[in-house]
């Protein structure tokens, strides 16, 4: 009877029970069941009739989410079978829009890489004679002669490795819009350094042209990793994004979105997965943390000339140093993005990072991040007190490279909201002189956060003991002075 209704009947029920992008990797079982419930009525209705099928089909493969093998060997048979069916029907791929791809197995050269057969100690008998069957292995011959992936990728999908089974995956996939990763635990204090094989896809030459293939990739996300309980992070190192930044080529991508481990250091070896040059035009960048190494950010944010959205939580490493790095630096290499930024979270603590210049030999300094006001959409500003006015709590014992602005000067006229983490009471006549201009010169302005106040760090080493908490009294007295002032104002003081 279905089969007999009208097309655009047929294409309301089937979008109905097709699957949306954050259902195909739901975390709660009720939410799992649902999309498996779906896709699986979806199936039926394919077997319908053949017009049933031309409607259902397109909607069951748009969406598609690569088990976690890491912790379940068996998923990555789930991932072949998958990969079977695409590759012997390659029409299918067309209408694949959305990628999650589940944290894979990643073994270092040392742990014989390419040794598949013995990896999965954790199956079935039954799946350790059918994972890597014949009928595969001939579909990966005939693809690899084709495919641009180099070498070592045909050694290592000949061997069945995942990590190259995904890379020949996002090669025969001309509309993706959207790819997740969830990124495997990979140790980065090794020498040996894991192999990826996407980003030859996003190299242009003379065979191939990653703007055309990847002509509707929109949005590239990597989520944090879900370790098991008491895993010991003393021990491992977070993953690297490096593979992941030359997406951000892509003429058409928009979203480029990076959750981290809080752990790990960015890698000090040569340069593996190098940028191209070609203008981005990102609207939100945000990377929180990441083990990104700064001078390859600062390249970044040059090439962006339509940021909306930045958000950066990096770590700074305390033993690398790195020349014309500061927020005075990452201010100007934002200047692309001046008319178009309208969120700024710059949450990340710069301490280790002294001093603008190596041979400056000002140690203990950081300069502010100086004059916003060319951000002329900035709407929301989300910063560390140290970010605005440099070490100005240190200003009788150093000479600052460059004094702060008031804060009047300093912000621009169009924003709205304004949160300052680890401040200390040296911000009070910053925000007293803010008081005063807020009506003239910041309109729309309505909410200021402070967090994490620190009360005793105050410079009063050039007072008498007796008068040093009478000082530290009178700042915290001028500080709920202001809450009132702001209040009354009709701005929304969070604290």
């Amino acid at each position: 009877m279905l089969d007999r209704l009208p097309n655009e009947i047929l294409h309301l029920v089937c979008r109905e029970l097709a699957t949306t992008p954050d259902l195909i990797h739901a975390i709660k079982a009720q939410e799992s069941k649902r999309h498996l419930d779906q896709w699986n009525a979806l199936a039926r209705l394919c077997k319908v009739s053949r017009q049933m099928r031309h409607v259902a089909e397109p909607l069951l493969y748009q969406n598609y989410a690569k088990p976690d093998s890491a912790s379940n060997p068996v998923a990555h048979y789930s991932f072949r079978k998958y990969l079977t069916t695409v590759l012997k029907r390659p029409e299918l791929l067309q209408y694949v829009r959305s990628f999650y791809i589940g944290s894979w197995r990643q073994y270092a050269d040392d742990m014989s890489q390419f040794a598949a057969e013995s990896r999965f100690a954790a199956c079935t008998a039954r799946v350790c004679d059918t994972h890597f069957s014949p009928e595969l292995h001939g579909l990966y011959d005939r693809y690899a002669k084709t495919a641009i992936l180099g070498e070592a990728w045909k050694e290592a999908l000949d061997a069945g490795e995942e990590v190259a089974e995904i890379a020949l995956l996002m090669s025969l996939t001309p509309n993706l819009e959207r790819i997740e990763f969830s990124m495997p635990w990979l140790d980065l204090q090794s020498d040996t350094a894991p192999q990826f094989f996407w980003p030859n896809l996003l190299v242009e030459s003379e065979e191939w042209n990653p703007s055309s293939h990847f002509h509707r990739l929109e949005a590239v996300t990597a989520h944090k990793r879900n370790m098991e309980p008491g895993f010991n992070w003393d021990v491992v190192a977070g993953y690297e994004i490096d593979s992941l930044l030359p997406f951000i080529g892509l003429p058409k991508l928009r979203i480029f979105w990076v959750e981290d481990d809080d752990t790990g250091q960015y890698p000090t070896r040569l340069e593996r997965y190098p940028l191209n040059n070609q203008e981005s035009h990102l609207s939100d960048l945000v990377l929180i943390p990441s083990s990104i190494h700064p001078a390859k950010l600062l390249q970044i944010l040059k090439r962006c000339t339509r940021l909306e959205a930045f958000y950066a939580d990096f770590r700074e490493e305390q033993d690398n140093f790195v020349p014309n790095f500061s927020w005075d630096t990452i201010a100007q290499a934002l200047s692309g993005s001046q008319s178009t930024l309208k969120e700024l979270d710059l949450s990340c603590d710069l301490r280790s990072q002294l001093a603008t210049e190596a041979d400056t030999e000002a140690e203990f300094t950081c300069i502010s991040i100086g004059s916003l006001r060319k951000f002329t959409s900035l709407e929301t500003l989300h910063v560390l007190q140290t970010t605005l006015l440099g070490f100005e709590n240190m200003a009788d014992e150093l000479e600052l490279a460059v004094p702060a602005l008031p804060f009047d000067e300093m912000l621009p006229s169009s924003l709205r909201s304004l949160k300052i983490d680890m401040c200390t009471l040296t911000i009070v006549p910053y925000l007293e002189r803010l008081l005063v201009k807020v009506e003239e010169k910041f309109p729309d302005f309505g909410e200021l956060q402070l967090s994490k106040i620190d009360y005793r760090e105050l410079d009063v080493e050039g007072y008498p003991l007796d008068q040093r908490e009478a000082l530290i009294e009178g700042m915290k007295v001028r500080l709920e002075r202001l809450k009132e002032g702001f209040i009354e104002a009709g701005i929304k003081w969070i604290q």
